[in-house]
């Protein structure tokens, strides 16, 4: 079963048509999303409780981590690798966090300061019931470090000219699939894609607007045994920057350096 997963090329070749090729890479996918999630399903409750501590040990490793002023991660729902722990830490941190509301086809990100923030939400996930947003934080900062530039000495301000403030936010993403490229496949619903497209695109068009820019490091949270040797993907699929599981962190190839993961938006 691994070994006809992995080698999905075998069941995913291209029929002649590009509708045809569409639905065979729509079913691999599918098949491959399935065969994850069951594989994560097997797991015993001890098994997810020591591999999501493992997990969350080396996400907090990261320079990224600690460079971090905001962490941006999924609030986890039956077997996904527990979050519940993550949050704790980035509370005790002094971090600010920020977790996923989901509205029609879209998400947001809200601040919580703690588990009393959330509810219960969009298929019975826990989620923020209110609060400020992500973009609402970010103009605070944006205010408050544009705002003491302006306070210091003009000799200050002139070092200064043409430097940007920079935010520094971790998001972390869950998925069902992932493979050692970290190409992801999410459970369909394309809310992560939609997401960071969203951020990416108001980036550009807020370009030169202000003395603020964000870098943003994705990090995917699973568990080995969802990760195979390559899945499909398309142009348009959004993938996390790295991958961290109870036994590596996958980069990809990318960089080799996790301190260096970072994306401007």
């Amino acid at each position: 079963m691994r070994a006809e997963l992995e080698n999905w090329e075998t069941v995913w070749k291209p029929k002649g048509a590009e509708d045809a090729a569409a639905e065979e890479r729509t079913a691999a996918k599918r098949r491959i999303r399935q065969a994850a999630l069951e594989r994560r399903d097997s797991l015993t409750d001890k098994q997810r409780r020591n591999y999501s501590d493992r997990i969350i040990e080396r996400l907090v490793s990261l320079p990224g981590y600690r460079e971090a002023e905001a962490i941006l991660t999924y609030v986890s729902f039956r077997s996904e690798v527990n979050t519940f722990p993550l949050l704790d830490r980035v509370f005790s941190d002094g971090k600010a966090v920020f977790v996923p509301k989901v509205s029609g086809k879209e998400m947001d990100f809200y601040r919580i300061f703690s588990e009393a923030d959330l509810t219960e939400g969009y298929r019975g996930i826990l989620e923020p019931s209110g609060g400020q947003l992500l973009d609402g934080w970010m103009d605070d900062q944006i205010s408050q470090r544009v705002g003491g530039r302006q306070e210091k000495p003009l000799k200050n301000r002139e070092e200064q000219e043409g430097e940007s403030a920079v935010l520094s936010v971790m998001i972390c993403m869950p998925g069902a699939a992932f493979d050692r490229a970290c190409h992801r496949i999410g459970y369909g619903g394309g809310f992560y894609d939609r997401y960071l497209s969203g951020r990416s695109a108001a980036a550009e068009g807020a370009e030169g607007k202000t003395h603020l820019c964000a870098a943003y490091l994705t990090a995917a949270l699973a568990y080995d045994c969802q990760v195979f040797e390559e899945i499909p993907w398309e142009m348009h699929d959004i993938c996390p920057m790295c991958v961290v599981t109870e036994k590596e962190i996958i980069d990809g190839g990318k960089t080799g350096k996790e301190d260096l993961l970072w994306k401007m938006y």
